[in-house]
């Protein structure tokens, strides 16, 4: 699969919450009147039946009685869990994206621009504190052979190890990637701000840790309530999430043809 491949088998789980959340959304469940009855002559159902419809302006569902499915669950209150699972698959699939993304191109990128390739960033610099070197390793660094495999290889195993869930995580992934200022690029590939696409995906991370680690209740309260979570909020979340990725996909991919290119010539040099 192509890392891009990888993000959307993510991605499309928070797309189906969301879509579930806008079928089952609801004023409270039909229990009488015209419509079950109705509905309750179309399923040959018995006039004992518990019927109960989900309605609203693009969906009319019904639960019968054997579903065993407590009006509770589809009150909004409930509901809202949905959107609360679709913040955390967006942001999987945006961590998943950024590791397989580096996973699929660092050693193109070691190969092409050699002892140039980490970005002197400190930012980047701090993400990597934790990796070291030790004299065997140094030693495999001198082999032109061994080079770019097993430095890219340390690299993606380190990532592996901790984790990309920040905004951070893709200007580093970007950066060693060889894209200048990634999160400006991603902006204006969107036609926005980059100060607004970081701050949303920031949102939605905070928001991904307190429904994960928090239930997302505010535990410094008395009440410990959940915090409200609107339909609205969290598809502009999850899709400014997926246009990101969309977009750093993109900008990846021509600037890999562009080192393809380079070391094409550099080798029609050296032949020559």
């Amino acid at each position: 699969m192509t890392p891009k491949d990888v993000f959307q088998d993510s991605f499309r789980i928070a797309e189906l919450l969301l879509h579930l959340h806008r079928l089952l959304e609801n004023e409270g469940l039909v229990t009488q009147g015209v419509m079950v009855d109705g509905m309750r002559d179309l399923l040959r159902a018995q006039a004992d039946e518990q019927l109960q419809l989900v309605l609203n302006s693009i969906f009319l569902g019904c639960i019968r009685e054997e579903a065993a499915v407590p009006s509770a669950t589809l009150k909004p209150q409930s509901l809202a869990n949905l959107l609360r699972q679709a913040v955390i698959s967006a942001c999987t699939a945006y961590e998943t994206y950024l590791a397989s993304l580096l996973a699929k191109h660092i050693f193109r990128v070691i190969e092409v621009k050699q002892h140039e390739f980490f970005h002197n960033d400190q930012e980047v610099a701090s993400y990597f504190e934790g990796l070291s070197f030790s004299i065997g390793d140094a030693f495999r660094l001198l082999s032109n052979e061994e080079r770019t495999v097993f430095l890219g290889t340390k690299i993606v195993s380190f990532v592996n190890s901790k984790n990309l869930g920040s905004p951070g995580g893709l200007k580093t992934v970007g950066l060693l990637l060889d894209l200048a200022d990634p999160w400006t690029q991603v902006a204006h590939r969107l036609n926005r701000e980059p100060r607004d696409v970081k701050k949303l995906v920031a949102d939605s991370i905070l928001r991904r840790n307190a429904i994960v680690h928090k239930a997302d209740r505010k535990l410094g309260e008395q009440k410990m309530e959940k915090q409200d979570i609107q339909y609205a909020w969290t598809r502009e979340a999850v899709d400014t999430i997926g246009h990101a990725c969309l977009a750093l996909d993109e900008l990846v991919t021509e600037r890999m043809h562009q080192l393809e290119e380079l070391l094409e010539n550099r080798g029609e040099a050296a032949s020559g």
